[in-house]
């Protein structure tokens, strides 16, 4: 089974909600073509003025899931060393290095 840890490829969601954003943007445009040709009732004409928002938000956070995924460390859990072919974690066991660098 695959590490999730070191899998930085992003997920469904940011793709589902950009076609999603996508799909709304075109509607927003086809949607007076259609009730004006009178292949859609004239009830659609209520969702038009909303289409524009609902993309932008959808936009916005199909965005933000995926700078949420692409944020996320690659090395959550699991700590190995380096050369084990892992993310380099240091270990529990590793001494804890102090600095007297500091602000006063």
């Amino acid at each position: 089974m695959p590490d999730p840890a070191a899998d930085l490829r992003p997920g469904r969601a940011p793709r589902a909600l950009g076609g999603l954003a996508a799909l709304a943007c075109v509607a927003c445009c086809a949607l007076p073509v259609l009730i004006t040709a009178g292949v859609v009732g004239a009830g659609a004409g209520a969702v038009v003025g909303w289409l524009p928002a609902l993309a932008v938000v959808l936009t916005v956070l199909a965005a933000g899931t995926w700078w949420l995924g692409r944020r996320r460390r690659s090395c959550s859990y699991a700590p190995t060393t380096a050369g084990e072919g892992r993310c380099g974690c240091r270990t529990s066991a590793d001494p804890l290095e102090i600095s007297g660098t500091g602000r006063r």
